[in-house]
């Protein structure tokens, strides 16, 4: 099984799960974020706003890569959608669920597709920050070789538990930080994003990378 994550322009996720469901890609989740794209550029990279619709997508993974492979460029300029999809491989999953997501319809593709990113591996960088550092801690990685990300609002759940545990105060509202990187580039945006911007700083940010295992345009 594999998790699809599609990050594409405000108010086109209803949009995308309509193209999704044509290709046998039912099951999704759906939260909002906001990109971090300097607004002069905005216009540039084609987004009208800086507000983001992130699509999650439970799938098998043959139907994942064949879906991913027929992303050509010309089934991308129909969509006329701006964003991003990568996938990546789950370590595990409820038994219930693991079952009614392998009984989805087998999607009949042709395997091959120029907008599938095959030629070098990416890694899906997670940051988690105190609200409001956001922005320094995506100079901080933009400077390292990081190109965009998307934030996503969130909140610790059982702070007092985890200050118990590693003796630091935690601010509760927090934000996550998710920057898709080549490999090569990945080890140095971390080291940047901890040396500058780590637990013992005031913006508090933690870092984890998990293997993508592909990566389309969307545009």
């Amino acid at each position: 099984m594999q998790l699809l994550v599609s990050i594409v322009e405000g108010g086109k996720g209803t949009e995308l799960k309509a193209y999704y469901k044509q290709h046998h890609l039912l099951q999704h989740i759906q939260a909002f974020g906001r990109g971090t794209v300097a607004s002069h550029l905005l216009d540039t990279l084609g987004f009208g706003t800086p507000d983001r619709d992130v699509l999650l997508t439970l799938a098998p993974r043959d139907n994942v890569r064949q879906f991913m492979a027929h992303l050509k460029d010309e089934d991308r300029s129909k969509l006329n959608i701006q964003g991003i999809a990568f996938s990546l491989d789950l370590s595990g999953m409820s038994a219930i669920l693991a079952v009614c997501l392998s009984q989805t319809e087998g999607v009949q593709m042709e395997e091959g597709g120029q907008s599938v990113e095959q030629r070098k591996r990416h890694s899906l960088i997670l940051v988690t920050v105190n609200q409001g550092c956001t922005d320094a801690v995506m100079d901080t990685a933009r400077s390292a070789g990081a190109r965009g990300g998307t934030v996503i609002r969130a909140r610790w759940a059982e702070a007092g538990e985890i200050q118990k545990i590693a003796g630091i105060t935690l601010q509760a509202e927090k934000e996550v930080l998710a920057i898709v990187a080549v490999d090569e580039d990945r080890n140095a945006i971390m080291e940047a994003i901890d040396r500058h911007h780590g637990v013992q700083t005031p913006d508090q940010a933690m870092v984890i990378s998990l293997p993508v295992d592909q990566t389309a345009r969307l545009d």
